[in-house]
This record gives C-alpha cells, structure tokens and sequence, in this order.
C-alpha cells in the first residue's frame, strides 16, 4: 500500500465539503428566518370601538358634534398623543383639540364643538358633508370615519 496515493487520492472531498456547506447554510437561514417572525411580538391594535357621531348643533360657522360610544373599549382623547379628531370640510382637513372629551367609555355622550374661522379656520355650513375621522395616534390606525351633514 502506498501511502503517497493514499494523500493524493481527494476525489471524495469535493462533494463531502458541498454538502456540509449546504447543510451549514441552510441551517444559518432557517435561524435567522426564525429569530426574525418569531422574534416580534404581536402587532398592537387600535382600540375597537362602536362610535356615533352626530351633528347636534350649528351657530354660525361653529358646530357642534355629539359623540356617544356604543360599545367596545374606551377611548382616551385627554392626550392629544393618544387619540386625534380630525374634521375635513370641502376637502380641507384639519385636527380638532378633542381634550374636553377626556375618556369616553361605553354609554357616554358627549359633545364636540368644531370651532369657526377664529380658531382653527375651519368654516361649518348648513348641508355641507362633514367627514370626521377619529384616529389612534400609537398605530395610527382609524377608529371611527363617520360623513354627517349639519
């Protein structure tokens, strides 16, 4: 036996290497596929809510909405960080300062006065549609889009 052609017979090599290094990389993929999807916790949701919104009253260019809250978890509007009211009329939108309404839980009404030209321009018209959207800030997520008419 010589052991000169023992060294120098590699034919085996080649493929033996492929197949590690393929296992090897499959493996490192599988790890990091996995520590990505199941290293994220679960995606956070906007509170659901069943909302009502109204117009409950119209003086001048300021009108008044009327909230009442149907069902579902409550709704924080005390911090302008947590919840936003925004008014869009003839295609301007516009955020309205909805901290009087604090926090409305399920069976409480309360009302909304969406103010004229001094304080935030925006000009309320009798039988103009008025869309209000409701909108959690954290995931910006909509919880309420209702389209009334004063």
């Amino acid at each position: 036996m010589d052991l000169k052609k023992i060294f120098r017979n590699d034919r085996a090599v080649s493929p033996v290497i492929g197949v590690v290094l393929m296992v090897a990389i499959t493996v490192i993929l599988a790890a990091a596929i996995g520590s990505s999807v199941f290293g994220q916790g679960p995606a956070k949701s906007a509170p659901q809510a069943n909302i009502d919104i109204k117009a409950f009253n119209l003086s001048g260019t300021t009108g008044t909405l009327k909230f009442e809250h149907l069902g579902g978890d409550p709704i924080n509007f005390a911090l302008n960080t947590t919840t936003k009211v925004l008014v869009e009329i003839d295609g301007t939108s516009k955020e309205v300062n909805a901290s009087s309404l604090n926090t409305i839980e399920v069976g409480a009404v309360s009302t909304l006065k969406i103010e004229g030209p001094s304080a935030s321009s925006i000009s309320v018209t009798s039988g103009v549609p008025v869309k209000v959207k409701v909108i959690d800030v954290q995931t910006k997520q909509l919880i309420c889009d209702k389209t009334i008419r004063f």
